[in-house]
């Protein structure tokens, strides 16, 4: 059993439209990590091409630049990067499948691709499909699984994971603050962004503000101490479309504490060796092993449901009026 893996959270500012360049920056930094240590290399969800600009594309040019999770350009690429260094790599792309379109995170090792996630809730539009499949996988001996961006924003789909016997969870983000007040978030104006050469520390305070690393972290330190599961956060970071992504990537423990992060405005790789011990004789096992489920049958009846795109565009509109 590898009581330890070390793992790389890297967060980069992607290159809107633009694999080759996104490519070579994560070859590079997988490189980076790899030369600190790292067994195994994540990336944020969708770096492959951006993100915010796919929301506003239509279908013939969505499907021009998604590609298989399989086989594709990019999965060929990481796995060459990871054959050279020894290492596995998890990165986010728009993946075609057939007729489909999803947000997908994959990860790759020597051999080629090990296992993929496909976003649970998707919002990006109605071209790009969710998933529905909550699954693990092993990796050097650990078994774990991804949640991707808003899929963190559902306790129950973590619970499953843990349950399933998830000991480490993947959460690729492209996230910054969203325009809810009520909430005490807001967005980063894109100005704080362009003259933070000039102005680092205007920016450093908005990155750990409410609209920031202490939104995160008043929510996802949650899910990995309800869970007691190592969980790796990593975002992406600078201007995406009309928004700033906030970086701060982070390692959470199972205990919800801080491994390792950065508040860096700018690329950055966060670097933590994990252990299974840890997670033995935590408060939060002991909480997962009083769990009595025959209360909480309400948790599977059927519900009116409402798909991610709708209920999210309904809570901003609500809290903003």
């Amino acid at each position: 059993m590898n009581d330890t893996l070390t793992i790389a959270a890297v967060q980069f500012e992607m290159a809107e439209d633009d694999k080759t360049r996104n490519l070579a920056r994560m070859t590079e930094l997988a490189g980076q990590a790899a030369g600190k240590g790292a067994e195994v290399v994540a990336f944020p969800e969708m770096c492959l091409t951006g993100y915010n600009y796919l929301t506003v594309l239509d279908r013939e040019r969505l499907r021009a630049i998604a590609e298989p999770a399989d086989d594709g350009p990019a999965v060929r690429t990481m796995t060459a990067v990871a054959r050279r260094h020894g290492i596995a790599v998890g990165f986010g792309l728009l993946e075609r499948d057939g007729d489909r379109m999803y947000n997908t995170w994959v990860v790759v090792d020597d051999a080629g691709a090990l296992f993929r996630h496909r976003k649970l809730h998707a919002f990006e539009g109605s071209s790009i499909s969710s998933g529905n499949r909550l699954a693990l996988f092993d990796l050097k001996g650990w078994r774990c699984g991804v949640l991707i961006c808003y899929d963190n924003n559902i306790p129950e789909n973590m619970r499953v994971l843990a349950l399933s016997g998830a000991e480490l969870v993947f959460a690729p983000h492209q996230t910054g603050g969203f325009d809810i007040p009520r909430a005490g978030m807001g967005r980063i104006p894109l100005e704080l962004w362009k003259k933070r050469a000039a102005d680092p520390k205007s920016l450093h305070d908005a990155f750990i503000g409410p609209k920031g690393r202490a939104w995160i972290h008043k929510w996802l330190p949650a899910r990995a101490y309800d869970n007691n599961c190592w969980l790796a956060f990593v975002n992406g970071v600078g201007i995406d479309g009309p928004e700033v992504r906030v970086g701060c990537s982070a390692i959470f423990d199972p205990e919800g504490l801080v491994a390792a992060e950065t508040t860096r405005a700018g690329d950055d790789i966060v670097l933590a060796t994990l252990s299974k011990s840890a997670r033995i004789g935590s408060l939060p096992s002991a909480h997962l092993a009083s769990r009595r489920p025959g209360l909480y049958t309400k948790l599977i009846e059927p519900t009116a449901e409402v798909d991610a795109r709708t209920a999210r565009n309904r809570v901003s509109v609500e809290q903003i009026a």
